[in-house]
């Protein structure tokens, strides 16, 4: 036994000895490494004798540049297309306004009545809303009252004590003071028709909830490009066709259209410019993208008060997507969709545009194709097969689905969907059910928009500093307790003074304004390129959902139990704030290629931003970053066959299944010279290792 353990021993010191001299060799490495990265520019961690360690996009676009003018010009260009796709959305506020309105007796206006006189004799008066019904009138002979004139008709009028037969209107006048016309008096969208003016409030949220759906499977299958600029044509055609309408059933349709190729151009746009950005810089982007939008919320309160008629209004608000016509000539494919489609020849086309404009010169073409074939290589796109059309439906079914059907994006698909369907419930029924700032409709919406711009902006540092899931956490539970609290001022203190209660709902609209589009961006960062844009449509599909919802919530549940909706949207803001800690941190990590999320699970999300998706080698700068040195490789040693000690993850120390085999012991050392305490650690660590046999029980060494 002795003998044995001397022998170890030895074997031991000869190991220690040659791992120091490979820490020392590392150690130098390092710091010639470090006087590279010192003589280049801070934005560029790669150069061309990188190349053979390059294997994620993210290589590729710090070589062609991230924080450039092209970059500035992309993410312009798609920012911008929050402005015009929210106008006819928030338009409806005014292309829809119902004004007040009687009903029209025609012998009564030949007669040269006065509105007072009509109101007085003809139109039945509310003695609980305090006002002249809308939409019913007493049944006279309104042809004999004509010719009586007013004075006589009053005198013959039924006294007041008798009950008169009411009977509806056929016709409504309507109050123009403040619009010339609007689509409720285009077509009478009152009263029995009420139904179809709903209808067209419908139609708005129903192109969305089918158009992101939709889209988010073109993006996926066709490319980026191609479906933004398909949108981009049918939403201005759409939205020129909308303003001559010949009948309410006819702008439905097109006021559906607008919704649905709208949603085809923003999620494009959005999805183009987390792909193109790099990983430092997606948290400012992702914050910023949606500034555009709050100004498109804040514009439309001015231009309505300008264009008073509803089809003037609705050429104006479409004129803002002419200049979607630029997108045709400065607007790329997604690189990393190209290369992940084997379009290696115009990802290279893109790079070297953005290169060029961006000041930087690239290696040559054939060593960025060996890259790209690597990077594509991870996850290759199935082929489908010719053959019966059921099997091509089949398997694009398949693709529809594979969020819920691939097990390793299941769980996190289905708390994002659940976090998106909140936020929308929520966002929306709190915008129905505040307090409103003032009754000039106006005001009202621009102060709505102005709002907003301090959500996106503060959602910039929060994500930098806080992190992607800490910070929506944070949102939903804030947005939680100020709704919750508003309903115990409802209940138990209904005397607290309006200025408290207008406070606590604009933090609340404050906070879910920025969970909402910062649950947009951790969409796009959880979810692999193949995948991507179809997470956004299917999560931003039940995030309609849920606008649809917010309506009947607040109206018919509040009609019933006045507390109920301010329950029902803090409760649905405190689960998702609870679930969405549940996600993988995405901060500073590269967006995923393939299936195999390599995002942390559970309990990893303090691991430093420079970790990386992909095993770090030796040369790669990001290796570095890091607190440890990464990977201490072991040879095979003398002393046990084919067992050799294995590398470790950065900053693990453990042993798998207690010492149960001598392959299982992972260990690392500081960042700094070697001292003798580490290496006679080393020896006594190896030295036991030689004495233990595959079950992890000491030998007999005189054997």
């Amino acid at each position: 036994m002795e003998e044995g353990n001397i022998v170890a021993r030895e074997k031991g010191r000869e190991y220690a000895e040659e791992e120091r001299q490979r820490i020392n060799k590392k150690w130098m490495q390092k710091e010639t490494l470090k006087e590279e990265e010192e003589s280049v520019d801070p934005g560029e961690t790669r150069t061309q004798t990188d190349l053979g360690n390059m294997s994620t996009f993210e290589d590729l676009m710090q070589l062609a540049g991230t924080r450039g003018r092209w970059n500035l010009l992309i993410f312009l260009l798609c920012a911008y297309s929050a402005f015009p796709t929210s106008l006819p959305t928030l338009g409806y506020q005014f292309l829809g306004a119902t004004l007040d309105h009687w009903c029209h007796i025609e012998p009564l206006v030949e007669a040269n009545w006065t509105q007072e006189h009509i109101f007085s004799f003809a139109i039945p008066y509310n003695n609980v809303t305090g006002n002249y019904e809308s939409c019913r009138k007493y049944d006279y002979d309104y042809s004999v009252v004509a010719q009586l004139g007013y004075q006589a008709a009053m005198q013959e009028k039924v006294p007041p004590t008798t009950t008169i037969s009411q009977v509806p209107c056929s016709s409504r006048d309507f109050n123009l003071t403040q619009y010339e016309s609007t689509v409720t008096t285009e077509w009478d969208l009152v009263c029995e028709r009420r139904v179809l003016y709903a209808t067209t409030q419908a139609a708005v949220q129903g192109g969305k909830l089918i158009g992101f759906f939709i889209s988010g499977y073109f993006l996926d299958k066709f490319g980026r490009r191609p479906v933004i600029l398909c949108s981009a044509v049918f939403s201005i055609i759409c939205g020129f066709l909308t303003a001559v309408a010949p009948t309410i059933e006819i702008y439905i349709v097109f006021v559906a259209l607008v919704s649905f190729v709208n949603s085809g151009v923003y999620l494009g746009c959005f999805v183009l410019v987390m792909e193109i950005s790099s990983t430092q810089s997606r948290s400012r982007l992702g914050s910023l993208f949606a500034v555009p939008w709050s100004i498109g919320y804040m514009v439309i309160a001015g231009v309505a008060y300008l264009v008073r008629s509803w089809q003037w209004l609705q050429v104006t608000i479409t004129l803002p997507a002419l200049l979607f016509t630029l997108y045709y000539w400065l607007l790329p494919e997604s690189p990393r969709w190209l290369i992940l489609h084997n379009q290696l020849a115009r990802a290279l086309e893109v790079l070297h545009w953005a290169a060029k404009v961006n000041d930087k010169k690239l290696p040559p073409d054939h060593h960025l194709l060996s890259v790209m074939e690597k990077i594509a290589a991870k996850e290759k796109q199935p082929e489908i097969r010719g053959g019966r059309v059921l099997d091509v439906l089949l398997q694009e079914l398949k693709h529809i689905v594979s969020l819920v059907r691939v097990r390793t994006l299941r769980r996190r698909s289905l708390i994002v969907f659940f976090c998106w369907l909140a936020a929308s419930v929520v966002y929306y029924g709190v915008a129905l059910n505040s307090t409103n700032l003032s009754i000039n409709t106006y005001l009202y919406i621009f102060l709505g928009g102005l709002l907003e711009m301090p959500s996106y902006i503060l959602l910039w540092p929060a994500v930098v500093f806080l992190g992607r899931v800490k910070s929506l956490s944070v949102l939903y539970c804030t947005t939680g307790s100020t709704i919750l609290l508003i309903s115990v001022f409802i209940l138990f203190i209904p005397e607290t003074p309006w200025v408290v209660v207008m406070l606590v709902s604009l933090i609340g609209k404050t906070a879910i304004t920025a969970a909402y589009q910062l649950v947009w961006m951790m969409t796009a960062e959880l979810f692999p390129t193949k995948y991507r844009s179809l997470a956004l449509g299917h999560a931003s599909f039940l995030g309609k959902t849920g606008t649809i919802l917010s309506p009947y919530i607040n109206d018919i549940l509040g009609s019933l139990v006045v507390w109920a909706p301010s329950t029902i949207f803090g409760l649905l803001s405190l689960i998702a704030g609870g679930l969405c800690l549940l996600l993988p941190e995405t901060r500073g990590r590269q967006l995923p290629e393939s299936n195999n999320i390599k995002h942390p699970e559970i309990g990893d999300h303090e691991l430093p931003e420079s970790n990386h998706l992909e095993q770090p080698q030796i040369g790669n700068h990001e290796l570095l970053k890091n607190d440890h040195i990464q990977h201490l490789e072991t040879r095979n040693h003398e002393l046990s066959g084919n067992d050799h000690l294995k590398h470790s993850q950065p900053g693990e120390v453990k042993r798998k299944g207690d010492l149960q085999s001598k392959k299982s012991l992972m260990y690392t050392l500081p960042e700094k010279e070697p001292s003798i305490k580490n290496i006679r650690s080393g020896i006594i660590n190896i030295a036991y290792i030689a004495q233990l046999d595959e079950d992890g029980k000491q030998v007999n060494t005189k054997q």
